[in-house]
């Protein structure tokens, strides 16, 4: 009985000393700090698990600095607030800026910057694929944190605000910060000196991406804490509404590779009808006799050219991005979309040089991707929207065929994420694969019924044998997580998919192609442009791209892939091809 006396006492004297306005308001402070430091490193856990984040202990030491910094400026809020309950709403908005950040890196392997808010009122419709990249575990548990403070926090609310302890611990907060950014900096140009750290394996450039607009330090961001990303995106995203950007201008080397490269006649003229399909989220590995019958066999006939270790190279704007390579032999610029900065540019499409009209498919409204400015920049003066399966897209295929329409693009949509195609697939597998991967080789596997339509008749008609007709992917899409997932099950279960193989598959039709030549040797999407153009007749065109001709085995390249792709972004930035 003296003990629950003894108890009761202590909880009142407790509950007295929180309620003094000043204790209650540090007792908030410390307990929100601390949720919120806790998630930072949790963020970064899940974020960034597979990289060395520093180069030594000092480094390290910056990153909590900074984090610890971050946490304590937005807690601080609570000197502020009467009613200390506001906290747990900002508490939930900071818990969706990380979950928000999580799934963006899973897709696109950065955080969330200035581009992607750019981008997003030009992706209408895409929200849907976000899904297959939710990790339920890991995102909610960052809403589980907020619900542990919850439940701390209901016992010390107060009606007090103090601006003198917000002003001091504000002060503290930027101090630890800046102090941390400083001393990451300096660590990093440190260990560079020392060769200690080569700059892309920093998180966050991992597919060679470079600041563009502003003060932009995506490495320091990333390691000291992505609560401060908003500082950069604010200022980002003025400069770049405003269209202000560092001046790029051809350099004299440029300017000596350029005469290599672009050398030969600015008139030409498409000697061969020509269909461009390209295959959404389309990898090597899944082009099998099982998955992809129809593809598969068309890769296997006379008259048709096979390479099937095309690297990928999107950067800013994936499905744009792989459009612009097939159909420029161009380079993405090294941060941002160029179907968005760039739409008004003039580039050397090879439909440019069709002597009659050329027709786009597109499986969304112009808007995506602005394609009501790049279609055209790219050489298609007609635009037709399909908005149903793929195996529809085939058939309105067939039918420009033979409505005579010599110049054709079309692209594919239903295998994009999350592959909601494969409810249309026969094909059976076990339910024990993971979801990810059965979705993904269903959908294939139904993309292919629609695709054996258009092969079929490719195998049979006389006047369709008189094109050249290029299928390939646009760029791969499954995160590291994901294809680590698909890659044990096959392992353990003796499955030859190469799920981490990480290429695209090419496959050309022409009737200028003798037998059914094959290139196993790794090479690049830039080398897709040049091998199908030598099939057109326009060998003295002035631009052959960056890449070599796969079919041209004595081809030597000029150019490798990390001096094109800074050249092709100053290229694009100068709008070379209008001068």
């Amino acid at each position: 009985m003296k003990n629950n006396e003894g108890a009761k006492l202590e909880r009142d004297y407790f509950r007295a000393w929180l309620a003094q306005g000043k204790h209650a308001s540090w007792v908030v402070f410390s307990l929100f700090t601390l949720l919120i430091f806790s998630q930072t490193l949790l963020f970064d856990h899940f974020a960034f698990r597979e990289l060395a984040l520093q180069p030594s202990t000092l480094g390290y030491v910056a990153k909590l600095f900074s984090k610890l910094g971050a946490a304590m400026i937005i807690a601080a809020v609570t000197f502020l607030m009467k009613d200390k309950r506001w906290l747990i709403f900002l508490s939930v908005v900071i818990d969706t800026w990380f979950v928000a950040n999580l799934i963006y890196m899973r897709n696109n392997h950065i955080l969330l910057d200035a581009e992607a808010f750019n981008m997003s009122g030009n992706l209408h419709g895409y929200f849907w694929s976000v899904l297959i990249y939710i990790e339920w575990g890991i995102d909610l548990s960052f809403y589980a944190l907020t619900l542990l403070f919850c439940v701390i926090f209901a016992f010390t609310t107060t009606s007090e605000r103090s601006f003198i302890s917000w002003l001091c611990m504000t002060v503290l907060s930027v101090g630890l910060r800046l102090s941390g950014e400083a001393i990451y900096i300096h660590d990093i140009n440190r260990a560079m000196e020392e060769q200690y750290i080569k700059y892309d394996a920093v998180p966050f450039i991992r597919e060679h991406r470079e600041p563009v607009y502003g003060t932009d330090f995506p490495t320091t961001v990333a390691n000291t804490s992505v609560l401060y990303s908003p500082l950069y995106i604010g200022s980002d995203y003025y400069l770049m509404v405003k269209d202000i950007q560092p001046d790029r201008p051809l350099t004299a080397c440029d300017m000596q590779m350029m005469k290599v490269l672009d050398s030969g006649s600015d008139t030409a003229c498409l000697q061969s009808p020509l269909i461009i399909i390209l295959l959404e989220s389309l990898e090597n590995w899944v082009l099998t006799p099982q998955i992809m019958p129809n593809l598969y066999r068309l890769a296997q006939n006379d008259h048709v050219f096979y390479a099937n270790r095309i690297h990928t190279q999107i950067v800013g704007a994936p499905s744009a991005d792989g459009q612009m390579i097939v159909n420029t032999g161009l380079l993405p610029i090294n941060a941002g979309g160029t179907c968005l900065h760039y739409d008004k540019n003039t580039y050397p499409a090879i439909m440019h040089l069709a002597p009659d009209s050329a027709v786009c498919l597109l499986p969304h409204d112009t808007c995506v991707w602005n394609q009501t400015h790049m279609s055209p920049a790219y050489g298609y003066d007609t635009t037709i929207i399909y908005s149903d399966i793929d195996t529809l897209l085939f058939q309105k295929l067939d039918t420009l065929v033979d409505q005579g329409w010599q110049y054709i693009q079309c692209i594919t949509q239903s295998t994009h994420a999350p592959f909601v195609n494969e409810k249309y697939s026969s094909l059976d597998l076990p339910k024990e694969m993971p979801w990810v991967m059965r979705n993904f080789i269903r959908g294939f596997n139904a993309l292919d019924d629609g695709l054996g339509y258009f092969i079929r008749k490719l195998e049979t008609d006389s006047v369709l044998q008189q094109y050249t007709v290029v299928i390939t992917g646009d760029h791969r899409i499954l995160h590291y997580e994901k294809r680590r997932q698909m890659q044990r099950y096959a392992d353990k279960h003796g499955m030859d998919l190469r799920p981490s193989d990480d290429c695209l598959p090419l496959i050309i039709y022409s009737p200028k192609i003798s037998g059914n030549p094959r290139y196993t040797q790794d090479c690049y999407q830039m080398d897709i442009y040049p091998t199908y153009q030598s099939l057109l007749g326009v060998e003295e065109y002035r631009w052959h791209g960056f890449g070599i001709n796969l079919l041209d085995s004595t081809q030597k390249r000029l150019i490798y892939e990390d001096e094109a792709f800074p050249l092709s972004d100053r290229l694009i930035r100068n709008n070379y091809f209008a001068k």
